[in-house]
């Protein structure tokens, strides 16, 4: 029976044989456009190998996350000085209303005291100044009297620029 099974078992391996041999083995087409490869032309295939996973290095990982740290931290910081410039530029303006608030009641404050009939009204009871009741004349000098004028002037004053006459 050991010889009955041998047979047998060489037949199946013989069959297995001339079958695989009978069988074409099949290739997938690789050509752009898809169609067959030209007659007569002797091309081998290469298997498509899987692509072998490359391992990221831990260097590498550190590195990266160290770098997103350092990112977060200067985006944190950057917001912080934003608030803080905005809280500042609220105080500025609020401090610059106050101060145009101010100005505002020192022009009011100054045209108050420029009116005329204020400042009149100090130069009379003050400096005991009125208004002039009659009308001013003319006075017709020609250039030689007016030249004698002014050397006379200047002789009083012992200056001779005009600016000492009137007392600046």
């Amino acid at each position: 029976m050991a010889d009955g099974a041998r047979q047998a078992l060489d037949r199946a391996r013989t069959a297995a044989r001339t079958e695989r041999q009978e069988t074409p083995v099949r290739r997938e087409n690789r050509y752009v456009y898809g169609g067959e490869p030209p007659q007569g032309s002797s091309t081998t295939f290469r298997q498509t190998r899987k692509a072998a996973r490359r391992r990221v290095s831990t260097f590498n990982t550190i590195v990266l996350l160290f770098g997103g740290g350092i990112l977060i931290v200067l985006y944190v910081n950057n917001i912080i000085t934003i608030n803080s410039l905005a809280a500042e530029v609220g105080q500025l303006q609020i401090r610059c209303d106050s101060l145009q608030n101010t100005n505002a009641s020192l022009r009011a404050e100054v045209n108050r005291k420029a009116s005329w009939e204020r400042i009149g009204k100090t130069a009379a009871e003050q400096l005991g100044l009125a208004f002039p009741t009659e009308q001013p004349q003319k006075i017709a000098m020609d250039r030689d009297a007016l030249e004698r004028a002014r050397g006379q002037g200047r002789a009083a004053d012992g200056s001779g620029s005009p600016a000492r006459r009137r007392g600046e």
